[in-house]
């Protein structure tokens, strides 16, 4: 899936995609040749997530490369060892950097309803994978391999530009929805990278968007493990102005006695208690998350009676298959057109433009 997403990037970036797209036709043979090419500085000096980026690349083509030779070699045998579970995970390492490049991986939108208003009030961004060979491919498979081949920074990056540029153009087409929201996901490594701040900083200046409408959601782990350096992080992306949400809160090691100290927003309650009816805990969580200040979205609602009870307790933000699947970003605007007021037909229903984001050459859309 290729859309036309925000791009602004120096000549010298603009070449060097051009370059990568060209060499990544031939996977092997000429992405070695572009990884040297890389290497003698023509493009300048790299930064350090690009040097950093290069010689993981290297070191994942000299493996794959002797993963080829011994496929040619003995087929049979390796085959033998591997499974094929492992042969399609080895494929999906392989092809993983080429996907960003391609486009491959994009974003799906599922809204966030307020039932009492019968309105859209945000977005969660979703990252997707469409495989040439092996179709969609789940974010619990392919986002373990973007971290450990160390893409997780260039592709969350990259996501979280595209999410900030729909939401600009979103509220450019729908004036009367300039509260609204957008979420996106980030792991713990991310979280681990002093630059994070300033670069969803200078996408939040290019897009021209509220940095309080921004929602970056985080696990529980992420604020348990609380090093140092993620701690630095949250509290930088606080000063920004965007939010903090606590995903899946009650899953893991959270407890209500630790909330006030937890450096969020908005807490998402898990699925979990849904499914099982957990009325109660839902209730206690809502009453004190709001003695604190918190906002709270409940999620997995997949049922009118499940909405209904949850409305009658005073939740105000859901978010479940029983309001909608997550949405290309297409179908997204037609539903949040259906929000607003008939009146609002008289001006464009969509629009999907550029955005002067400083983005990465993978950002960049390849011709077909």
């Amino acid at each position: 899936m290729k859309t036309q997403v925000c791009s602004v990037a120096d000549s010298s970036t603009r070449e060097l995609s051009v370059l990568v797209q060209h060499e990544l036709q031939n996977p092997l043979l000429n992405l070695q040749g572009a990884l040297r090419l890389l290497s003698t500085g023509r493009f300048g000096k790299l930064s350090s997530e690009g040097s950093q980026l290069l010689h993981q690349a290297v070191v994942n083509l000299d493996r794959l490369q002797r993963l080829a030779i011994a496929v040619e070699e003995q087929p049979q045998s390796l085959k033998a060892i591997l499974s094929e579970e492992q042969l399609r995970l080895l494929a999906l390492q392989r092809d993983l950097p080429r996907a960003i490049i391609n486009r491959e991986i994009y974003l799906v939108y599922q809204p966030i309803f307020n039932p009492a208003a019968n309105q859209i009030i945000g977005f969660e961004a979703l990252a997707r994978w469409q495989h040439p060979i092996y179709g969609a491919i789940p974010p619990n498979v392919f986002i373990p391999l973007a971290e450990e081949q160390d893409l997780i920074h260039s592709m969350g990056k990259n996501l979280i530009e595209e999410a900030c540029c729909q939401l600009r153009a979103w509220q450019k087409t729908f004036p009367e929805h300039q509260n609204l929201t957008i979420s996106v996901n980030l792991s713990v490594l991310q979280l681990s990278k002093l630059d994070l701040p300033h670069h969803i900083e200078q996408v939040v200046a290019a897009t021209k968007i509220n940095p309080a409408n921004l929602k970056l959601e985080i696990t529980e782990s992420a604020i348990i493990e609380n090093s140092e350096v993620v701690s630095e992080v949250l509290q930088r992306l606080r000063g920004l102005g965007v939010k903090l949400h606590l995903d899946d809160f009650g899953t893991g090691y959270s407890a209500l006695s630790r909330l006030q100290g937890l450096p969020v927003d908005t807490l998402k309650i898990d699925r979990s208690f849904v499914a099982n009816k957990n009325w109660e805990i839902c209730e206690v969580i809502l009453t004190l998350a709001n003695k604190l200040g918190l906002r709270v979205i409940v999620e997995g609602i997949e049922t009118q009676e499940e909405a209904t009870i949850l409305g009658q307790l005073g939740f105000q933000q859901m978010q479940g298959y029983l309001f909608s699947h997550p949405l290309s970003a297409e179908m997204a605007t037609s539903h949040l057109e259906k929000t607003v007021p008939t009146t609002r037909h008289l001006f464009p229903t969509a629009i999907q433009e550029k955005c002067p984001c400083l983005v990465s050459a993978s950002m960049l859309p390849v011709a077909s």
